[in-house]
């Protein structure tokens, strides 16, 4: 689960909220055509903390893992044409700090910051008259890759030898085992 999915799983639990009402920004979604809240996720920054990589031989050959771990910064818009949004707008953080939140947090291996700022974003949306607040975490998340490798100690070759007498000598090598 990406931490877009599970900030969405957390908002939605803990507001509540229909899964209808909180999307990924440019998810080809229609804006509400009623006045009721709805939230969109999207990301800022994504900074790495640490990118490593070390090597595993196993009994099929040599594995590389991979791992990097990533401080991302997510802005949660919270949105609506009457007054929902501004009155609601704390709730985010409470939903971040729930047990619920938590939980899901040490399941999905994550840790999402329970303070954030708020900004009063409704300018940009003035046309529409909506009132829009941004809340502002960061998640901290890793990432893994695991995958064969080549590697070269260890490899097979025939050699076919022919004789003066014309006999032909097949032999097999394993090098590295």
């Amino acid at each position: 689960m990406n931490s877009l999915d599970i900030l969405k799983t957390i908002i939605c639990s803990e507001m509540p909220l229909p899964k209808t009402r909180v999307w990924a920004y440019n998810s080809n979604v229609d804006l509400p055509k009623d006045n009721k809240m709805f939230i969109v996720l999207h990301y800022g920054a994504r900074t790495p903390i640490s990118n490593t990589v070390k090597y595993v031989d196993t009994i099929n050959g040599v594995e590389e893992h991979q791992s990097m771990n990533v401080c991302e910064e997510v802005f949660i818009s919270v949105l609506s044409q009457n007054t929902e949004a501004r009155d609601r707008a704390h709730e985010i953080h409470m939903a971040l700090n729930s047990t619920f939140s938590r939980n899901l947090q040490a399941k999905e291996h994550v840790h999402i910051a329970i303070l954030g700022d708020v900004y009063d974003a409704s300018f940009l949306e003035a046309t529409s008259r909506i009132n829009r607040f941004d809340v502002k975490t960061k998640i901290f998340t890793s990432y893994d890759k695991i995958k064969s490798v080549d590697y070269y100690d260890k490899y097979n070759f025939e050699t076919w030898t022919e004789k003066q007498d014309g006999e032909v000598i097949k032999e097999s090598f394993n090098i590295g085992e």
